[in-house]
């Protein structure tokens, strides 16, 4: 069973403190997200990277599994008045958005709970502009102040081989944050 995040305690993923530990603008500075561009966060929860990424950036597509995530993300933005973003339902596998719709693709602690890694992937592969680039920040199987069991992360390898596996490209490796892995690549 893959650890999956409740969504009753969404407020966790919003807590102030997080910013010590995953500060958004950290990823900012390596994605340099500009506004032209169009951005799908998968598993965006309640909007930690989404609300700040739409007032960068032309449009979001704030995606995820969970209604009730998808909700509290809406409230948010429109408590901040941010009127750029669409927010969409998935599955495990399908993501729908338009093809090759994506200047740039976000998941953040999502990958350790895919339960299907090679269809979420096509999907981030059919919706990446050809020129797009993906990001994948995930947890490091060690200690830390918040985040999943450790035995349910997945090491930072073996995210670069299922990205080689499945044919992503140009794969770079960003020391940013204490406890998470911050992965680029292309399609």
């Amino acid at each position: 069973m893959t650890f999956k995040f409740p969504p009753e305690r969404w407020e966790v993923l919003v807590d102030p403190e997080r910013k010590k530990w995953q500060d958004v603008g950290e990823f900012f500075e390596v994605a340099n997200p500009s506004e032209n561009e169009v951005w799908v966060d998968i598993g965006c929860g309640p909007g930690y990277f989404a609300l700040p990424l739409a007032k960068l950036v032309k449009k979001v597509y704030a995606v995820d599994i969970e209604e009730s995530m998808l909700e509290k993300c809406r409230i948010r933005a429109k408590d901040e008045k941010i009127t750029n973003i669409e927010f969409i339902k998935c599955t495990e596998e399908e993501i729908p958005v338009p093809d090759e719709s994506a200047d740039g693709i976000l998941l953040a602690n999502v990958f350790h709970e895919l339960l299907n890694r090679e269809a979420i992937f096509d999907e981030v592969r059919r919706i990446m502009k050809k020129e797009g680039r993906g990001y994948i920040i995930d947890w490091h199987p060690v200690e830390s102040p918040a985040g999943p069991p450790i035995e349910e992360r997945v090491p930072i390898e073996e995210v670069i081989s299922f990205l080689e596996t499945n044919n992503f490209k140009d794969i770079k490796e960003y020391n940013v944050y204490p406890y998470h892995y911050l992965l680029e690549f292309t399609k």
